[in-house]
């Protein structure tokens, strides 16, 4: 029969646990021993905390910070089913986004035997584009989320707008617009812009109903998948340096076919920097 009074080499062996990490968990209070030894600070642990400590190490496979470790099992000790399944929840969300992540960075692995930094840019030009009647919203967040929330925003408006008196109509490709003088990881402060025609209502809640500036831009279209799309930018900056111009903001990009409807290999997109 195993004592009551559990020494950490073998508590270790019960919850595979590192010494080293039990030692760390006593410091922040997430797993005290049981004991101490007064004179040679040896901890002892008892049989009823092996249940913590084999959760504390599932949870930290799993990924949890030692923060929201302990979060998680006051939740579940508490009998919190709501705020325990939350928790799992919005792990769940870092994993994937995480698994999304490493997916793009082994598109660009894969691409190392065509050469990684390869450019997949159309000659660029400076074109002079005419202001252009849009329906927009500007939000702040992720890019990749942000606009494909926005983009599937502004479907959903004009799929609700194309019968009746109201028919609303594209008449263009989607164009985000960067208000961002800088690259901006989780806030980014983006804008998603399509043309239309027809008649539109006087109030449109989260939706703006504007004429977008024209002027004179730096252009190049970039072939390939969303994530590549960053060589093509530093690029196209590159280029409009040497012509003597100075790149203004802000940038905007235009998608000039669906990736429903195409290979990513085919996706074509329009990169635009004021001049």
């Amino acid at each position: 029969m195993i004592p009551d009074k559990i020494p950490i080499g073998r508590f270790s062996m019960m919850t595979r646990l590192t010494c080293k990490a039990l030692r760390l968990y006593d410091e922040t209070g997430l797993l005290s021993p049981a004991a101490k030894d007064r004179f040679t600070g040896y901890r002892y642990y008892q049989l009823s905390q092996i249940q913590r400590g084999v959760m504390i190490r599932s949870l930290v496979d799993l990924g949890f910070p030692l923060a929201a470790v302990n979060e998680v099992i006051l939740a579940k000790e508490n009998g919190d089913e709501e705020r325990f399944m939350d928790l799992i929840r919005k792990q769940r969300e870092k994993v994937l986004s995480e698994i999304e992540r490493l997916h793009s960075i082994d598109h660009l692995l894969q691409r190392q035997e065509k050469e990684l930094f390869s450019m997949l840019l159309a000659e660029p030009k400076f074109k002079d584009i005419e202001p252009l009647r849009v329906i927009s919203i500007r939000d702040k967040g992720e890019y990749g989320e942000v606009i494909t929330n926005m983009i599937g925003q502004l479907c959903q408006f004009i799929g609700s707008h194309q019968s009746g008196s109201e028919q609303v109509s594209i008449t263009g490709p989607f164009t985000t617009i960067y208000h961002d003088g800088e690259y901006r990881e989780f806030d980014a402060d983006v804008e998603v812009a399509v043309p239309v025609t027809g008649r539109l209502p006087d109030h449109i809640p989260g939706i703006i109903v504007q004429t977008l500036p024209g002027g004179r831009f730096a252009s190049a279209i970039h072939k390939g998948p969303y994530q590549d799309v960053h060589e093509s930018w530093g690029k196209l900056y590159e280029w409009t340096a040497k012509q003597g111009a100075t790149p203004g903001t802000p940038c905007r990009d235009q998608y000039l076919n669906d990736p429903d409807e195409v290979p990513e290999e085919e996706l074509l997109t329009e990169l635009l920097i004021p001049v």
